[in-house]
């Protein structure tokens, strides 16, 4: 079964897009990947300083494997993306968070894309863990893009209040670690972390699939 599967659907870098010989670990060997490194894997995001673990710098292979998974319909790559997730989350918060939950898009962008990109990686990331991602927050206004703004107080005030926690007796009281796929300057994440914080939750750290570029991390 696997062989014929091989052949109608041959294995593909999660991140270039290359066919593969074998599936491996899902990253073809020409993929130099920019790894953060560990002591900048941890940064604060927002005025609360939420902890939020960045596994890659959003560059090269990096920034062609997400854009593919979020305009291209290619969302399996997530099965592979999800791998940087948790171990760069299982390294730096390990014991910070008992449940997982994720930054979700608007119902707009859900319909046309026909999926959410980060609530899949939390399913794949929780499904390491053999927990289940929850559905915690919903985008209550749909706004602009946040990689069409260039500064970090556009980006602010552009996700201000669009997010909303329907059910707060779900998250009062417990610790979460909020998914996103790319975490530039931290807005969106903050944003959603800090409606978490409204409704009750004990406390909220953050991950991300890659965020910055080179050998920084912007603020």
């Amino acid at each position: 079964m696997n062989l014929l599967l091989d052949l109608l659907f041959p294995p593909r870098c999660a991140f270039c897009g290359a066919l593969m010989d074998r599936p491996g670990e899902g990253v073809c060997p020409d993929c130099v990947l920019p790894l953060v490194p560990p002591e900048k894997i941890l940064r604060p995001v927002g005025e609360r300083g939420y902890p939020c673990a960045v596994a890659l710098y959003y560059d090269g292979p990096v920034q062609t494997g997400v854009r593919a998974m979020k305009f291209q319909g290619k969302s399996w790559r997530t099965k592979v993306f999800a791998r940087y997730i948790v171990q760069a989350a299982a390294e730096h918060l390990s014991g910070s968070f008992d449940a997982v939950t994720y930054v979700p898009v608007s119902p707009r962008r859900r319909f046309v894309r026909g999926y959410d990109q980060a609530q899949i990686l939390a399913r794949e990331a929780a499904g390491i863990w053999g927990v289940r991602a929850e559905r915690t927050l919903r985008k209550v206004r749909h706004n602009r893009a946040q990689s069409s703004l260039s500064s970090p107080r556009e980006r602010q005030e552009n996700v201000k209040n669009a997010y909303a926690v329907p059910w707060p007796g779900q998250v009062a009281g417990r610790r979460f670690l909020l998914i996103d796929d790319v975490c530039t300057t931290g807005g969106t994440m903050a944003a959603c972390a800090d409606a978490l914080t409204a409704a009750g939750a004990a406390s909220v750290v953050c991950a991300a699939l890659a965020g910055g570029h080179g050998a920084n991390i912007p603020e």
